[in-house]
């Protein structure tokens, strides 16, 4: 029988892997640090595997922290392709999320309905934690705005969450469909001056994808 952690090439090593991606899915983000402290395995090991998890697109590491990368969103989840959505939003959402006191999120309706392919956590503490992969709150500005189709921008001043508000912008996507980036403060009512931000945050993420058309298949 394999020791625990031992990195051997079989059942140990996927059970291993298999073990830091459901920690990633816990946590959100990690440094190696930390899923070495919670997983009892060599240093070694957690980083010999977050390099081939990473190579082959389950894991993403972004500065210092790893957290689960697109190619599980989408198995995990039967989204659509859009993980050149999810890379090309990247830092405008990184740097809306900067810029502002507000938590900032992409979303894009999956089969199943609304979900977040994207979040940036923002500097007020929220009675929340959402996750890339989770579903959206039926009655969030960017579940509504996914849902009605042709709104340019919704906000929810803290009605479907008491004392959090968030507000949406439609982020339209090649070949027709939709997709919207949102933030969300704990207040009860969403401050205005967020909304150039978003809009602009919005409209430069469309520019990227204008100019950075879909590889052919």
């Amino acid at each position: 029988m394999a020791e625990a952690g031992r990195d051997d090439g079989g059942p140990g090593v996927i059970r291993s892997a298999f073990g830091l991606l459901e920690l990633l899915r816990v946590l959100g983000r990690a440094r190696l640090a930390d899923l070495t402290r919670e997983s009892g395995l060599p240093r070694t090991t957690v980083h010999r595997l977050m390099g081939q998890l990473t190579a082959v697109g389950a894991v993403e590491r972004i500065d210092a922290h790893y957290r689960l990368g697109p190619n599980l969103l989408t198995l995990g989840q039967h989204v659509t392709p859009l993980e050149r959505l999810r890379a090309v939003a990247q830092r405008p959402l990184i740097e809306l999320a900067a810029a502002t006191p507000a938590h900032v999120g992409l979303l894009a309706m999956a089969a199943t309905g609304p979900i977040y392919l994207d979040v940036f956590l923002g500097r007020g503490r929220l009675p929340f934690r959402r996750e890339p992969g989770e579903p959206a709150p039926s009655g969030s500005a960017g579940a509504r705005l996914l849902q009605s189709r042709g709104r340019a921008l919704a906000i929810d001043d803290g009605c479907s969450i008491d004392g959090v508000s968030c507000a949406a912008h439609a982020l339209p996507l090649p070949g027709g469909d939709v997709a919207c980036v949102g933030v969300t403060v704990p207040l009860p009512r969403l401050p205005r001056a967020l909304l150039a931000p978003l809009q602009a945050t919005t409209s430069r993420i469309a520019a990227l994808l204008a100019v950075h058309p879909a590889e052919p298949m």
